[in-house]
């Protein structure tokens, strides 16, 4: 069976894939600048990750958008199909097995106005197709706050996360590619304000999300002899 989580955006979605006890990412920038950019700082993630096999790194052209409305409107119709198109395309190389769960992270209520119409549009046409292609009953659709709970508690921040996902293991899998990195650069890579760098933020919600789906799936607790994460321990406990 295949497994994959989704954290969608407009400018930095990403994924997490598993399937026959391997894991690999996928990430996918939005931005003006060129790909040397990003890989001239050899202690900072693009350059780390890039040199993975286990992540692919990928970047689109992040355009200026038009002032008159509805000239605007139309640009960005083609900018989501563009991005939807590009990031689906990669997603659907790793459906090869019979059986493919995908989850996708809800829309998040604190982007307003033109934001949230702006993500919403997009999504939709992302999950247009999710469900054609592995069908509605293998497509699952979690709140922000639920994988947040399941990585470590309900309000918690990115730095949390990301130190939350050091303690995961899981045997007989190459999950440590991605724990022995954060682990070695985590005084680099989480800021003074606990923030995040990109592109590691987005991964690691799609790996909580795919690890959410997966126990959801498979009984992961019961079956899988893994360290628990705190979020895991209170859900174990209050069951």
């Amino acid at each position: 069976m295949t497994y994959i989580g989704i954290d969608f955006s407009l400018n930095s979605p990403a994924f997490c894939v598993f399937s026959n006890s391997k894991f690999s990412w996928f990430s996918l920038t939005r931005t003006e600048k060129k790909f040397d950019s990003f890989v001239k700082s050899k202690d900072k993630p693009f350059f780390v990750l890039s040199e993975l096999p286990e992540f692919e790194l990928c970047f689109l052209e992040k355009k200026t958008l038009p002032e008159n409305y509805s000239e605007k409107e139309r640009v960005k119709i083609d900018y989501f199909l563009e991005l939807v198109e590009f990031f689906w395309g990669h997603i659907e190389k790793h459906i090869t097995e019979k059986q493919t769960y995908i989850a996708l992270e809800g829309l998040s209520f604190a982007s307003n106005g033109n934001a949230l119409i702006d993500i919403s549009m997009a999504t939709a046409l992302l999950r247009e197709r999710i469900v054609r292609k592995i069908g509605s009953q293998n497509f699952y659709v979690y709140s922000p706050t639920s994988v947040k709970k399941f990585a470590f508690k309900g309000n918690a921040k990115k730095d949390e996360l990301y130190l939350s996902l050091i303690e995961k293991k899981i045997p007989e899998t190459n999950f440590s590619a991605l724990t022995k990195v954060l682990s070695e650069n985590k005084e680099n890579w989480i800021t003074p304000s606990k923030s995040v760098n990109k592109p590691l933020d987005d991964i690691i919600d799609s790996t909580w999300i795919c690890l959410n789906l997966f126990e959801e799936k498979n009984s992961l607790l019961e079956n899988h002899e893994i360290n628990l994460t705190p979020g895991e321990l209170k859900r174990k406990k209050s069951k």
